[in-house]
């Protein structure tokens, strides 16, 4: 089916685990000149992002990693539901959302 995005919620933030080379998220798609309110690209949202990449390469879905961008492949809409669950089970707070909003401003 395709991929989508890893990034930690917020990368500002002192948690260890948001910090390093893949705490800051440019995306490897093209997009729109123009903002679309109809527009988005769904990504994962960690509050870990070092332990989720782990957790998820450990897993049944296939973890990519390009100069700092990280992207889980997924078959079926019912594998987002499962990574949600998996990363909860290993403490890792997540939520699906659009990534595209934080992107365009203005």
């Amino acid at each position: 089916m395709g991929t989508i995005p890893i990034l930690v919620k917020n990368a500002a933030s002192s948690d260890p685990d948001g910090k390093g080379p893949r705490s800051c998220y440019r995306l490897a798609r093209p997009l729109p000149v123009f903002y679309m309110s109809d527009y988005s690209v769904l990504g994962l949202l960690v509050d870990k992002l070092e332990k989720a990449v782990e957790v998820l390469e450990k897993g049944p879905f296939g973890v990519t990693e390009e100069g700092g961008k990280v992207e889980v492949a997924i078959d079926d809409p019912a594998h987002v539901s499962q990574i949600v669950q998996i990363l909860k089970d290993h403490g890792i707070q997540s939520e699906i959302a659009d990534v595209v909003g934080g992107i365009y401003q203005g």
